[in-house]
């Protein structure tokens, strides 16, 4: 069996800053946080079903994180060099990386955490005439067949589909591993193909920039009766209400 995991590397979200009017991007990279479910995912169906498991990867190419993909328990990892990835191209590169492969099962992460856009699944299940499955949080495959429970947070629905397949997880599918110290040595054993694709976007990101609430600062002070009378009040002048 083939198993294809898709993740995608960025910036560490939990360091980025404001400057100014502008987001401070100089920070250094990570695997995003659903890939790692993903990648987690793959190697846990390798273990169960045989087969290999090949991480792709579009955009930035960080060695390091790559290595952590490797040390996850991937065989492989083939790094897509894009200078200016976005969603639709990103597809149409590991969709022309990957169709040598023939993969009987195609994971990613249900939404990046820099652009949370949660349509890539959708776009290369388009382009390699894939079924695609989303949000899914337990999967089981049999024979030729996939059985996805789906979280769509007010209730759960259970699909059945045919390989191949496509599907993004959610983060309570799984727990991703830590490498240990010897998995992460014998990662850089591990084959990394590096492909370029210079094909030009569809959309350009012009700028990033945050976005500010500045708050009102306003204290009501009084009794009870006359506090909520005074935020009626505002609230109407507002037209909250």
């Amino acid at each position: 069996m083939n198993i294809v995991t898709c993740f995608k590397i960025v910036p560490d979200d939990t360091l980025i800053k404001i400057v100014g009017d502008k987001l401070d991007l100089n920070v250094p990279p990570k695997i995003s946080t659903y890939d790692k479910n993903a990648i987690e995912e793959a190697v846990r169906i390798k273990e169960k079903y045989g087969g290999k498991a090949i991480g792709v990867t579009a955009g930035n190419i960080d060695r390091k994180s790559i290595r952590e993909a490797l040390a996850m328990g991937l065989d492989e990892v083939i790094a897509i060099n894009m200078k200016e990835p976005d969603v639709m191209t990103t597809a149409e590169a590991i969709a022309e990386t990957i169709s040598p492969i023939k993969p009987d099962i195609i994971l990613t992460g249900e939404a990046t955490t820099d652009s949370s856009t949660s349509v890539f699944s959708s776009y290369l299940a388009s382009l390699l005439n894939y079924p695609v499955v989303t949000y899914a949080k337990s999967i089981t495959i049999e024979g030729n067949k996939v059985r996805v429970e789906r979280n769509l947070t007010t209730f759960q629905e259970i699909i059945e589909t045919d390989l191949p397949a496509i599907i993004s997880v959610v983060g309570e599918i799984n727990t991703p591993r830590i490498p240990s110290v010897k998995q992460i040595l014998e990662s850089s054993k591990k084959p990394v193909k590096n492909v370029d694709y210079d094909k030009q976007p569809k959309v350009k990101i012009v700028n990033v920039s945050p976005y500010v609430i500045t708050r009102k600062k306003i204290v009501i002070e009084g009794k009870m009766e006359e506090a909520v009378d005074k935020l009626l009040n505002y609230l109407s002048q507002e037209g909250v209400l």
